[in-house]
């Protein structure tokens, strides 16, 4: 799906949980990946449990290096997990 939208001209941004998913996800050429760090601790959702800052930071840019791997220009965002 990724694939046809981004042939069709449409801007990807799909969401990657793991870096399997980004490395698929660039593959197809994906502009955008979102790496999702798990529900957010804070507002009306106030998931009880994060991933902890410091384990967010490395898992994104686990994300963002293998993502670059296949896609050199893919944008890497970061969404969820503790807020401060």
């Amino acid at each position: 799906m990724i694939r046809q939208a981004r042939e069709m001209g449409f801007l990807t941004t799909p969401y990657s949980f793991n870096t399997q998913e980004a490395c698929a996800m660039a593959m197809v050429g994906a502009d955008i990946i979102v790496a999702h760090m798990g529900l957010t601790t804070a507002s009306s959702i106030g998931a009880k449990m994060a991933v902890s800052l410091e384990d967010s930071v490395r898992c994104v840019q686990v994300i963002t290096d293998v993502a670059s791997e296949f896609n050199p220009d893919v944008i890497v965002l970061c969404h969820g997990g503790l807020s401060l």
